[in-house]
């Protein structure tokens, strides 16, 4: 199975970063030393956590700075900081009051983790180091771990990830999160029946996830296990009806199987909804020929050309309903220019020479099979279009040498043409002996 799912938005999941930072904020607001300040700073402090409280982060940001200004050196009142200009979407000053917060206090754990966040999107790889302090000051907690593997794995470090989800799982087994990330990262690193293992934990953990379910049905078909991945990507789509780019992978799964009657259905919910394009096009018209509608599937490619005009394969595709159509000239037409963009198509040059010996043009037949021999190794019936067309030129020498040809490579699954090269070649020899 070679299609892969265009749609991964659930290949990196976000970080809500406000379902970590409250609590941790709270437990470093507890946790702050209790060294006695001058009345006028200790009033500003309580201003500012005052401020917090109600989530006045401006108000925060002023009392935190005029109390910076006489205690710059205040590690707890830089992280509160940090924290307010978080909330106020100032990701630079933030920043800048995270690292002087860790810089005052290299075992501040929280300081660290919210830094991490705070980079994780942006700067992935200048979140690694201070997630993987967090984690071994926080030695009990999974979800810095968590994190830390999502900031290796944005960095492209995808086995130290592994490693990190796995541990974050060992200290917090119910973490749909971390059973996800791993799963996520398994599939990245063409791991898929252990990634499907991954996903079926997380599901367990949270069965409504459809990103999950959408991870699973990928993890099958990956493996070839596209009957199993049927009723995954159905309970996907009935929770993400307007994902379109899945339900064509739906279709193109039904295909596989032969289902046709079901590929065309998908592909007519998308059709009736869904954006107009190449691939929605190109797959109704497999699933129109699987029925044997060759005349809707030539339509439907025409449709798929008419959008993606430089597709040579749409074309040769194309070409070849035609063909079967027995629509000769524009069978011509879609394949000359299948191989105007691609010329080393093979396939679509050996669809060109047949359509141009049933049209009966048979010198452009010849011209087209001669570059077909350069290119590959002809197959036996390929030298019986050879003779034929000889023949039929009235180019007797070349005719009989070409049915010789195929009769000495004929395997016995042209039983018709065997037996019709057998008697022309019996003919043209006692016509050129005659002429001796």
């Amino acid at each position: 199975m070679k299609r892969r799912l265009s749609v991964l938005q659930w290949m990196l999941a976000g970080v809500l970063a406000a379902h970590v930072l409250a609590p941790l904020f709270a437990q470093q607001s507890a946790q702050r030393p209790a060294t006695p300040k001058p009345p006028a700073r200790q009033a500003l402090l309580a201003e500012a956590e005052a401020a917090l409280a109600r989530e006045d982060y401006a108000g925060a940001v002023q009392a935190l700075r005029r109390f910076l200004a006489e205690e710059p050196d205040d590690a707890h009142a830089q992280f509160q900081l940090g924290y307010a200009l978080t909330a106020l979407g100032e990701r630079e000053p933030a920043r800048a009051a995270y690292e002087r917060a860790v810089a005052l206090k290299d075992d501040f754990a929280e300081a660290h983790l919210h830094l991490g966040l705070l980079l994780l999107d942006a700067d992935p790889a200048a979140a690694v180091p201070h997630l993987a302090r967090a984690s071994a000051l926080l030695t009990d907690a999974a979800q810095p771990r968590y994190l830390w593997g999502l900031a290796l794995e944005r960095s492209g470090q995808m086995e130290p990830a592994v490693a990190r989800y796995r541990e974050a799982i060992r200290l917090d087994d119910k973490n749909f999160d971390a059973h996800f990330a791993l799963a996520r990262v398994l599939l990245r690193t063409n791991q898929p029946a252990a990634a499907e293992v991954a996903f079926r934990a997380a599901l367990e953990r949270k069965p409504d996830a459809a990103a999950a379910r959408l991870g699973l049905a990928e993890s099958l078909i990956t493996q070839g296990k596209l009957e199993a991945a049927v009723p995954e990507l159905e309970a996907y789509l009935a929770a993400q009806p307007e994902d379109y780019d899945s339900r064509l992978q739906l279709a193109a799964v039904y295909l596989d199987l032969e289902r046709w009657e079901a590929a065309l259905a998908e592909l007519d919910r998308v059709r009736a909804a869904g954006p107009s394009t190449a691939r929605l096009h190109r797959l109704r018209a497999a699933a129109q020929i699987g029925l044997r509608q060759h005349a809707e599937a030539a339509a439907s490619l025409e449709r798929a050309a008419a959008l993606e005009p430089d597709n040579a394969r749409t074309y040769a595709q194309l070409g070849r309903v035609y063909l079967e159509l027995r629509n000769f000239p524009a069978a011509e037409r879609a394949l000359r220019r299948a191989l105007e963009l691609d010329s080393q198509d093979t396939t679509a040059l050996g669809d060109l020479a047949a359509t141009l010996f049933l049209a009966g043009h048979y010198e452009a037949a010849l011209a087209a099979l001669d570059q077909l021999g350069e290119r590959r190794r002809l197959a036996p019936g390929t030298w019986f279009l050879r003779a034929v067309c000889y023949d039929k030129l009235g180019r007797k020498p070349e005719a009989l040498r070409a049915y010789e040809e195929f009769l000495a490579r004929d395997d016995g699954s042209n039983p018709r043409e065997t037996f019709q090269a057998r008697q022309r070649a019996r003919t043209l020899k006692r016509e050129l002996e005659r002429k001796r």
